[in-house]
């Protein structure tokens, strides 16, 4: 049996996530709303950011500016800057998997497509990618929906059962389970549990390659879930 690994783009690829709710809080604080840290990543992190304003919106009581989405966009490019570090390990596990016969890998992210292009290129990894970049803004459909995965994975002609989606959001992960696919949640901080039962949490991307290939022996994703395969970086 092959394995076909599906991959998150913020917050599992690249670390942008910080820059993506910067830029949102940005928006908020011109509508009134100071947000913290720890409030901006329960608020935002993982979701389409036109939702995101609508709850800014819902929370202040006041409206968004006109170009709410494209200043917010504007901030999190300035944020981010010309180089953008892929997360620790990814480089390394990508060479790995892309080493191995059988192995396939693709991204699916709420982002837009040229967004996703961007910044993958910007990391120096988007050449494990090529021609199989997947956005919601092309199907419509948006992480909780798992209709995400289900397009990449037919557009791969991956089967469900050998699908590994790699996230690091409650929302994606939700998507994955829906999607009826094995989840690994990616969480720098390895006190972080599964956000779900049904996922596995591991906390250093170099253990990645090694967590695939259990993927071929484990029964399951409940099999997955409980099995001791923890690491720091």
């Amino acid at each position: 049996m092959s394995e076909f690994v599906i991959f998150d783009l913020d917050g599992v690829l690249v670390d942008t996530q910080d820059a993506e709710n910067g830029g949102l809080a940005y928006i908020g604080e011109l509508m009134g709303l100071h947000l913290a840290k720890e409030q901006r990543d329960e608020l935002f992190s993982g979701k389409k950011m036109q939702e995101c304003i609508d709850l800014m919106e819902e929370i202040s009581g006041s409206p968004p500016p006109a170009d709410a989405m494209k200043r917010a966009r504007a901030k999190c490019d300035e944020l981010i800057g010309s180089w953008l570090e892929p997360i620790e390990g990814v480089a390394y596990a990508l060479e790995q998997l892309s080493s191995v016969a059988g192995t396939g890998m693709c991204v699916a992210s709420n982002s837009p497509p040229e967004i996703i292009a961007d910044r993958l290129g910007k990391s120096g990894i988007l050449h494990h990618f090529e021609g199989r970049l997947f956005s919601a803004y092309d199907v419509q459909a948006w992480k909780p929906d798992p209709r995400l995965f289900l397009w990449a994975a037919a557009e791969c002609g991956a089967d469900i059962e050998d699908c590994v989606v790699v996230e690091d959001s409650p929302v994606g992960v939700d998507a994955a389970l829906a999607a009826g696919m094995r989840v690994l949640q990616y969480t720098a901080d390895p006190s972080v549990p599964a956000h779900r039962d049904g996922a596995h949490a591991f906390s250093a991307m170099r253990e990645l390659p090694g967590l695939i290939r259990d993927a071929h022996r484990l029964a399951g994703r409940s099999s997955l879930a409980t099995a001791h395969l923890g690491g720091t970086s």
